[in-house]
């Protein structure tokens, strides 16, 4: 959002905005949903620019090897694009991840739900660690089509210690929608994907990947902290046992 920061930076490589540029037209500096407030006051701190809601879906996702590395948030505008087609960016250069199959980058209702209130909390959140005052609830329900009548049941709810937690917040809107709380974008237990690297040298190359989705810890899935690929991948799918294999 700084207006003086180039889109090609050092050795010729793009920056986030530029990234941002193609995907959705706008050259914001950040990838979560919507916009957030650096400071205590949103009266007066800082403003930071994410992918806006009213842009639409996406038609092309955006994963990032930052996000298991706790340096940024994918926000679920990227994570679930109109089409099954990712940008995956590694510490070094950007490759291309897809599927053939549409279902593999559909929002399941939960999904849906969580992400319009995710959009409409971090509106209204201090920081990134999921907080929101209290002062704002009645226009986060009003953003959400909830009526002011369930605002005292949402500050019974959602209030502690004089803030809202983003956890209370999801699992309160959830309810209201008749949806209860549990995992959600799995619409079937497999998902076959297929990664484009283009860099040259080595030169390009294609690998199928597998995954394999379930309710067991990310320790039994295969690869590890320390397998980037597998990490970030568990960011969109997560838990997901990961086989990847080069194609011949």
């Amino acid at each position: 959002d700084d207006n003086s920061t180039p889109l090609i930076t050092t050795f010729g490589h793009c920056n986030q905005e530029l990234v941002n540029l193609m995907l959705v037209g706008q050259a914001v500096s950040n990838v979560f949903d919507g916009t957030r407030w650096l400071g205590d006051d949103p009266s007066s701190g800082f403003k930071l620019r994410g992918v806006e809601g009213q842009l639409g879906t996406p038609l092309i996702g955006f994963l990032s090897e930052l996000e298991p590395m706790r340096y940024l948030t994918v926000g679920n505008s990227y994570k679930h694009p109109e089409y099954p087609i990712w940008v995956f960016g590694s510490a070094s250069h950007f490759t291309v991840l897809f599927s053939t199959d549409r279902s593999a980058s559909q929002l399941s209702e939960k999904a849906r739900v969580e992400q319009r209130a995710k959009q409409v909390f971090s509106e209204h959140s201090i920081d990134e660690e999921g907080l929101a005052m209290p002062e704002n609830l009645g226009k986060m329900l009003e953003a959400l089509g909830i009526g002011q009548e369930g605002l005292p049941d949402a500050e019974a709810e959602t209030v502690k210690e004089g803030i809202v937690l983003w956890v209370d917040f999801r699992r309160w809107a959830l309810m209201q929608f008749g949806i209860g709380d549990g995992p959600y974008g799995m619409q079937t237990d497999s998902v076959k994907l297929f990664i484009y690297d283009g860099q040259d040298p080595p030169g390009p190359s294609l690998r199928a990947v597998s995954l394999q989705l379930g309710d067991h810890g990310a320790d039994l899935g295969g690869g590890g902290d320390s397998d980037m690929f597998t990490a970030t991948l568990r960011t969109r799918w997560p838990n997901a046992t990961v086989d990847a294999g080069l194609l011949t």
